[in-house]
């Protein structure tokens, strides 16, 4: 008599694990969605296995990551061929393998598009900012380590790569000689060149900073100093608290 079931009560290698004791031919079919995946078993190990056009040993490692479904245990029916030659034992290696490289995958790829979408979310602030500040040539938003998450630029050949890392020192310098000072906090830091004004403002805790760097004939300082000031706080609550 079938052995029928969900795999939401159960995983799939305890069932094969199951049909493997006796020993008995037997042929497990699992239906998930649109798909179905036939796996016979003779003396306690793989045979063949089929899901649709493809057999073989490669639909055994996509089943041992199935997740979801129904299945049915018949029992003391033949393999009609012979498809798998690996022992179970490799079987079951592989494919707990393979499943755990494709969660690593899974899981850098939904970290990824958080990532985007926090970006998205913070460039939407820099460019809001942006638009408020005459001059502005370039903003980031730098974490302390000098990897920045967040970027808007009216200039496409101005890189801020290596200054980012950079900053991030002269802040932390910055930081400490003004606390040894006891000068009160640090507001912002202001690098004043020939032809551009560029300053930084820590968020938040300190873990990220704002860097701005604008035109010096076209922007006025007071202003950008207090678009920065006015725009810290929303970007920094757009960082996202599992970054902090």
């Amino acid at each position: 008599m079938p052995l029928t079931g969900n795999l939401s009560e159960t995983n799939i290698v305890n069932v094969i694990e199951l049909a493997r004791q006796s020993g008995a031919p037997a042929c497990l079919v699992v239906r998930s969605g649109a798909k179905e995946a036939t796996l016979f078993l003779k003396e306690g190990e793989a045979v063949h296995a089929a899901c649709g056009s493809q057999t073989g040993e490669e639909v055994v490692y996509d089943l041992l990551v199935w997740a979801k479904g129904s299945f049915e245990l018949r029992p003391n029916v033949e393999p009609p061929e012979q498809t798998v030659t690996a022992p179970w034992s490799s079987l079951l290696l592989e494919g707990l393998q393979r499943a755990d490289e494709a969660a690593e995958r899974q899981r850098l790829e939904d970290i990824n598009q958080t990532k985007e979408i926090e970006m998205a979310d913070i460039n939407e602030l820099l460019r809001e900012m942006a638009s408020e500040i005459p001059g502005f040539i370039a903003a980031d938003v730098v974490g302390m380590d000098g990897v920045s998450i967040g970027r808007h630029t009216v200039n496409p050949s101005f890189n801020s790569d290596a200054a980012s890392a950079q900053f991030a020192m002269v802040l932390k310098l910055v930081q400490k000689t003004t606390d040894q000072m006891k000068a009160g906090e640090l507001e912002d830091n202001l690098a004043t060149t020939r032809n551009a004004y560029a300053i930084t403002r820590l968020l938040g805790d300190g873990s990220y900073y704002l860097g701005v760097a604008v035109d010096r004939q076209a922007a006025t300082l007071g202003n950008v100093r207090l678009m920065t000031q006015q725009y810290a706080e929303a970007i920094w609550n757009a960082i996202p608290k599992r970054k902090r």
